[in-house]
């Protein structure tokens, strides 16, 4: 690519490759490790692809890193969605809502091109299992605060400073909201608070871990 040296040129292939293969972005240590660098050099290096507009990094994330350009053409366009921590498909627990680096998704699987509409949760629990969702999945959310009876959703219930966000069939049923679990071991959660963060549009699973 224009204006990079040949070094630059390497480790942004690196990453390329690496996120390609991964689905998310390499850490300091894999770059140096790859290289022959020191954590330090390796930082230096992507600081310095960060001011060409090649990446983004997220400070103190060790993974925490977009790939803005390719130098290389690929067979289809990838965006980059940003992992926002762990929601439960069981009973809901505390928030862990944090921002954990990136994961890259191809576009035509998920329909869209604008990475700001989407975002990625680790799935933990089984209530959802009944629906093909397992624990350890990761759930790919469009964000929207509406649903119809019978969406998946990524909801939370009560005082959000209190419950965390849960994965579970959306119903509005008069007054009162329903979480229905795709699982007949776990119960219906039951609220007159129920807060959208957004519905379900795909499940990305990791095997071999």
């Amino acid at each position: 690519m224009k204006g990079l040296t040949e070094r630059q040129q390497e480790i942004a292939l690196f990453i390329e490759h690496y996120f390609d293969e991964n689905g998310y972005a390499p850490s300091l240590r894999d770059i140096g490790n790859h290289f022959g660098f020191s954590p330090k050099a390796a930082y230096d290096h992507l600081r310095a692809l960060e001011k060409k507009n090649i990446i983004k990094t997220a400070d103190n994330l060790p993974r925490g890193m977009a790939l803005l350009k390719r130098t290389t053409p690929e067979s289809g366009s990838v965006i980059k969605v940003p992992l926002l921590g762990t929601t439960a498909a069981g009973a809901p627990i505390e928030s862990e809502q944090v921002f954990d680096g990136f994961i890259s998704v191809p576009q035509e699987m998920v329909g869209y091109s604008d990475p700001d509409q989407l975002y990625a949760l680790n799935i933990r629990g089984d209530s959802m299992i009944e629906d093909g969702i397992n624990d350890g999945d990761i759930a790919i959310i469009k964000k929207t605060k509406y649903a119809e009876n019978g969406d998946i959703v990524a909801a939370s219930i009560g005082d959000n400073e209190t419950y965390g966000i849960t994965l579970k069939h959306f119903y509005h049923v008069g007054d009162r909201y329903e979480l229905r679990p795709a699982n007949s071991a776990y119960k219906v959660i039951v609220s007159t608070h129920c807060e959208i963060h957004g519905k379900l549009l795909m499940i990305i699973r990791q095997y071999g871990r």
